[in-house]
């Protein structure tokens, strides 16, 4: 396995993709491991057994306060993994903490002969709430949106887990944020329109720092249209609602693009300054390039060219383990 049959204390690298989400008395952190590593001459990519050089045992996850650990033996160990990205996908939840106290976390991956990394840092600070996870879908809470709060619908949870993994609660604006083009240009490409470029250009940045840290990215399916379309997956941070996931479902004219959302039959009806209005939903017809469907006013399901002028209905995920307060406000930090 080493040159020679001998051991070298060579250190891997830091343990990457380090998170923490705060939650009540909790703090959720997720981890990738990093790979064995190799003495592979510079300019070559194969990785030779004969070339390895240090192999992962185990990570240890290190909690302190006041300041961030110095090293694996600086502060509390929470846990110790010997299963390699035990942690990536599926979160460690450090529980019994203390509201309103700052905790600081390292990670430190160990190789076989016992030598440290060094380490990537995180904290976080739990505060008092509920997780939104433990909200009844349909519930209504208030985000911060350009300096005002604005009332979202918790919609799904665990959006799309087969692509995003559990855990995301998908959120939609209770009413339209406005009337808007679907594509200027009057094409039907959602990954280029006018209204994805919108949402996650401009209307993204209505949120403060910690919130859209929270929101992330979110992978979806989409229509690809062209002279015959496809159903593809996309990864944004805001997007709108696809006609399944409203309830319609036609696969003679358009894709599936996912799942009836519990809330389906609310989200049909959507209002813009107080009055009942139309609303675009991303899906696109299978074999036409100019056309885009929509929800009209009276919650049914129609389409229109690109450039015709209905509601744009933001949505987004949130950690499940996000809080609300007790007026159902998010809390941001």
């Amino acid at each position: 396995m080493f040159p020679g049959g001998s051991t070298l204390q060579i250190p891997l690298d830091a343990p990457a993709n380090f998170t923490a989400e705060a939650g009540n008395a909790q703090v959720t952190l997720t981890w990738t491991d990093p790979k064995d590593k190799y003495a592979t001459p510079e300019g070559e990519t194969a990785q030779d057994p004969d070339q390895l050089v240090s192999v992962w045992d185990h990570t240890v996850l290190v909690r302190k306060t006041g300041s961030q650990p110095a090293g694996p033996n600086d502060g509390t160990v929470v846990v110790s993994s010997s299963v390699r990205n035990q942690y990536q996908s599926t979160a460690y939840v450090d529980s019994g903490l203390t509201n309103d106290t700052t905790y600081y976390y390292g990670v430190f991956a160990y190789n076989k002969d016992g030598v440290a990394s060094s380490g990537a840092f995180v904290n976080a600070t739990p505060k008092a709430g509920t997780p939104i996870g433990e909200l009844t879908e349909g519930t209504l809470i208030t985000i911060t949106e350009n300096g005002a709060p604005v009332e979202f619908y918790v919609a799904d949870h665990d959006y799309q887990s087969n692509l995003n993994g559990d855990g995301r609660t998908l959120m939609v604006r209770k009413d339209l944020y406005d009337s808007r083009q679907w594509n200027s240009g009057n094409v039907n490409f959602y990954n280029s329109s006018t209204i994805d470029a919108w949402l996650n250009q401009t209307y993204l940045k209505f949120f403060s720092a910690p919130v859209k840290e929270k929101i992330g990215t979110t992978s979806f399916y989409y229509t690809q249209t062209g002279a015959v379309g496809k159903l593809a997956t996309l990864t944004r941070s805001v997007f709108i609602l696809s006609n399944m996931e409203f309830g319609f479902s036609d696969t003679t004219y358009y894709f599936n693009e996912g799942e009836r959302v519990p809330i389906y039959s609310t989200l049909r009806r959507a209002k813009h300054n107080g009055e009942p209005s139309e609303q675009w939903t991303r899906t696109a017809p299978k074999s036409e390039t100019s056309n885009a469907y929509y929800i009209t006013s009276g919650g049914q399901s129609a389409n229109q060219t690109c450039i015709y002028y209905a509601g744009s209905r933001p949505s987004f995920t949130l950690p499940s383990t996000a809080l609300v307060d007790t007026n159902n406000a998010l809390i941001e930090s």
